[in-house]
């Protein structure tokens, strides 16, 4: 398997782990476990910004990189909107929050505004993948 081909299966392979996060949070969230919720989302997006980020050739072993790059590759230069940043950015601190915070709450309206927002991001980053 040439490199291009093997680099094009392990971007849907990290595609397939952001729909299933998704699926996850969807779950989660219609079991009342916003907290698990907001992780999975946060992972989805994760997972799908990892995707974006290798089809450029860029893999990394933190998150803090991971969050990094997507700004300077994709927000800085204008090729995503900002707001998608500011998105990332939240769930990164809401999945921070929930994780290490066990008072920490989240309301299922606000979870499942994040979840409509994720799928639109993630959905997003498969067309900037597949047109690659």
């Amino acid at each position: 398997m040439n490199e291009s081909v093997a680099q094009k299966k392990l971007i849907g392979l990290w595609l397939e782990k952001a729909g299933e996060a998704l699926a996850s949070a969807e779950l989660e969230l219609n079991a009342g476990h916003t907290n698990f919720a907001v992780n999975r989302l946060y992972y989805a997006c994760f997972y799908a910004v990892t995707a974006l980020l290798l089809r450029d050739g860029k893999q990394f072993a933190r998150h803090s990189a991971v969050k990094s790059e997507f700004g300077r590759t994709y927000i800085k230069p204008g090729r995503l909107d900002v707001k998608w940043n500011k998105f990332y950015q939240k769930l990164f601190d809401d999945r921070q929050e929930g994780d290490y915070i066990p008072t920490a709450t989240f309301e299922a309206s606000d979870v499942s505004t994040s979840l409509q927002q994720a799928r639109e991001f993630i959905d997003l980053i498969r067309g900037i993948t597949d047109a690659g």
